[in-house]
């Protein structure tokens, strides 16, 4: 084992004995606080990794008794965001962790603020940060600098429910979910019904999860020798003010795609909550649902039992989402390593709300 060079600036932490000693951290954690069987050679490595960074096992041993995890999140109003929160909440209550709230409404300063308050505290695991996110060039940088801040307090980041590339970094854990498979399957469930005037609505342009479900959709449709017929997203703003919600679009973007495209006769919304619009906008408008088009929705969340006629969508398992993500944040397998990134899958739900189109 070679020695690290010692940085005056900044004491070793626990991942770094871990690293150095090539074991998980949850393993180096478990020596140190003596309470768990483990083989003897294990113990001595991560022992001598102590010793050869000076870490301080007593300081160790205060860590040994944080039960926080910290969870970042655009808006606690979100279904997807309840639904993993709920998640994390029971995983992290069962590992004797409370789970701590911090919403952003999608303002980066709040959230890097945030992030460096939540690194002067020795009580937390990891911070968890929760769905999906603007696409930027400086996203990646971003994390390096948290990660940075975090792992001064031996606190880990684990991303949660954030699709694609911007789901995964290399000094991250990660669990997310096939969100393009998903908008693949239900594309395709509509289009073999006979559907090939389809149009989508809802979501933000350049955003993560928006982004890669408009891809499935694509791809799906591709695959049945179809063009999508028009896409109505909006542009992403953060909220001016906590009291008040940005106006969604979509009822608006829907009345406009019954002028603009009149002849469609399947929609793909963005999420469950979008389709109630779409459904609202239709409906007010006398077109019938299924019956003169055809809607779909994403997510599975109660609104889709709520709204009539019932809604066909992609089951998004958020429980679980958030299950797995508290226990990345305890159990901390090293980035890059078997375990340490996560998919979950989605599959269609069918309902009521699709039917061939009429002839």
């Amino acid at each position: 084992m070679k020695p690290v060079p010692e940085n005056p600036a900044r004491r070793a932490n626990l991942r770094e004995v871990a690293a150095l000693a090539g074991v998980s951290l949850s393993t180096a954690s478990r020596v140190l606080s003596g309470t768990y069987p483990i083989a003897g050679p294990t113990r001595e490595k991560v022992v001598e990794a102590m010793r050869e960074l000076g870490y301080s096992e007593s300081r160790g041993r205060r860590r040994e008794a944080t039960r926080t995890i910290g969870v970042i999140v655009p808006d606690v109003r979100s279904s997807l965001v309840s639904g993993v929160t709920a998640g994390i909440d029971a995983a992290a209550a069962q590992n004797g962790r409370i789970c701590t709230i911090f919403p952003t409404e999608g303002d980066l300063e709040r959230e890097r603020d945030i992030v460096r308050l939540a690194a002067r505290q020795r009580e937390l695991d990891a911070l968890v940060f929760v769905g999906g996110v603007q696409q930027s060039d400086g996203y990646s940088e971003r994390l390096d600098d948290y990660l940075t801040m975090l792992g001064d307090v031996d606190a880990g980041l684990v991303l949660c429910a954030r699709p694609g590339d911007a789901g995964t970094h290399p000094g991250a854990l990660s669990v997310g979910y096939d969100n393009e498979g998903g908008a693949f399957a239900v594309a395709g469930y509509l289009a073999s019904k006979g559907h090939r005037r389809i149009a989508w609505v809802g979501g933000f342009r350049d955003y993560s999860t928006t982004e890669g479900r408009l891809q499935g959709v694509r791809r799906a449709l591709a695959a049945h020798g179809i063009e999508l017929e028009a896409v109505y997203t909006e542009t992403f703003a953060p909220s001016g003010s906590r009291r008040v919600r940005n106006i969604d679009a979509t009822y608006a973007n829907t009345r406009r795609l019954l002028e603009e495209h009149p002849y469609v006769t399947g929609i793909v919304a963005n999420s469950d909550f979008h389709a109630v619009e779409v459904v609202r906008a239709l409906h007010d408008a006398g077109v019938a649902v299924p019956g003169d088009v055809s809607v779909v929705g994403y997510d599975d969340n109660e609104v889709a039992l709520q709204v009539r006629p019932n809604l066909t969508t992609v089951h998004l398992p958020v429980f679980d989402l958030g299950w797995e993500a508290a226990r990345l944040a305890v159990e901390r397998p090293l980035p890059g390593m078997p375990g340490s990134v996560i998919e979950l899958g989605t599959h269609v739900v069918v309902r009521d709300s699709v039917a061939p189109p009429r002839s």
